[in-house]
């Protein structure tokens, strides 16, 4: 029995030793100028000396438009100034005409098609280092490439830039990805355009992140009046988020960082010629507004406030609710001017002292109230803008 008991353990232990030798490996990770390529139809693996990768995937973070040619077993990439082609089973590639000898064929392997991974990358103009301990290939690619790619986007910011000023929406949204439109996208842009007449310049366009098919570009742009419905002229930050889609570059998101309105303080006491019976409701709004802001009411706040419809106005309510639990403020306005004031719309500069319980330090509020006149005559404002703030 004893005999047994340590047959039994000694061979217990020899499994637990063996266990490395039958683990599966770490799976191979490839990077393209930092970022991670995901692999879908198929992972990489090393056969002699040479890391194979499914191609596709890897042509397209490269920037290369693939050609598959099923018939001959061809898989063709081309760029702007490359076209590369290899076969199944052929170790002899093209690059530009010119046959080049692979170190390894490509394979054919449960539907997927594997290439040289070092090849692809060398032939794009970059270069690849294999890490064999945490099994990682790190491709950079083409700086070339890239100030090409840096060009192209920053043509499709400046070209729907134009197409905006130009009030033409089809072709804004021609360089806007679908997936990032809705159906109302074009019918929504033209019915602003009807509203509001502006201009638009791009002051700085600065590239912050380049990947093969998404790129973030930070920009600096200035928007003025022309006409139209009241806003003030504002200079704005934003960062565009673009990416690839059939080898051309597409605006997926644009979202505003900071912006800054450019009215100064002597544009805004500046008054503008009013009516006296208009004067007197608008500046009675704006101290309503201000008075249910002390007493924190929100659903009277929201009555001096344009109505968009009952739900919008429960929204309001509950934001400002929400705005009232979170801060204990009071407000004194110091200076009220309407300095904009046309076809039944106002716009009025108020400066404010505004302090918060239990604290000692108090600012002074420079902003633009902007209201409308509705068809029964009241007043109503329709939002607002910070102009400036500081502490006193």
């Amino acid at each position: 029995m004893k005999k047994l008991l340590t047959i039994m353990v000694a061979s217990l232990l020899a499994l637990v030793m063996a266990i490395p030798a039958f683990a599966a490996e770490k799976p191979i990770e490839v990077y393209i100028n930092g970022s991670k390529v995901p692999f879908t139809s198929g992972a990489p693996y090393l056969q002699n000396n040479t890391i194979l990768v499914p191609f596709r995937v890897v042509f397209e973070k490269l920037g290369l438009k693939v050609l598959w040619d099923a018939k001959t077993g061809t898989v063709t990439g081309t760029g702007k100034s490359l076209s590369v082609s290899l076969k199944i089973g052929s170790k002899v590639a093209m690059v530009n005409g010119t046959a080049t000898k692979l170190p390894i064929a490509p394979v054919a392997k449960a539907g997927t098609t594997y290439i040289p991974l070092r090849f692809i990358a060398e032939a794009t103009g970059g270069t690849a280092v294999w890490n064999p301990s945490s099994r990682t290939v790190n491709i950079q690619a083409s700086t070339t490439d890239s100030a090409a790619e840096a060009i192209a986007i920053t043509e499709v910011i400046k070209l729907a830039n134009k197409y905006h000023n130009e009030k033409n929406a089809e072709k804004y949204f021609s360089l806007v990805d679908p997936d990032s439109t809705s159906d109302d996208s074009i019918a929504d842009l033209k019915e602003q355009f009807k509203r509001f007449d502006q201009t638009n310049t791009i002051d700085k366009v600065e590239i912050i992140d380049l990947k093969a098919d998404e790129a973030t570009v930070y920009t600096t742009e200035t928007n003025r009046r022309l006409g139209g419905s009241y806003f003030p002229d504002q200079k704005y930050e934003y960062l565009y988020t673009l990416v690839r889609l059939s080898g051309k570059w597409k605006i997926s998101e644009v979202e505003s960082q900071d912006s800054v309105v450019l009215l100064t303080r002597e544009q805004g006491l500046k008054p503008a010629n009013v009516l006296q019976d208009d004067s007197t409701a608008i500046l009675n709004n704006l101290t309503k507004y201000f008075q249910y802001m002390n007493e924190k009411n929100a659903n009277k706040v929201v009555t001096t406030m344009t109505s968009n419809g009952a739900e919008n106005d429960e929204f309001l309510i509950g934001d400002f609710e929400e705005f009232f639990d979170s801060y204990d403020l009071t407000y004194t306005p110091i200076v009220s001017n309407i300095f904009y004031y046309n076809a039944g719309e106002a716009a009025v500069y108020v400066e404010s002292k505004v302090k918060e319980a239990g604290e000692r330090a108090s600012f002074q509020t420079g902003a633009i109230y902007v209201l409308s006149k509705s068809a029964n005559g009241a007043w109503t404002i329709d939002t607002s803008y910070v102009v400036s703030n500081k502490q006193l």
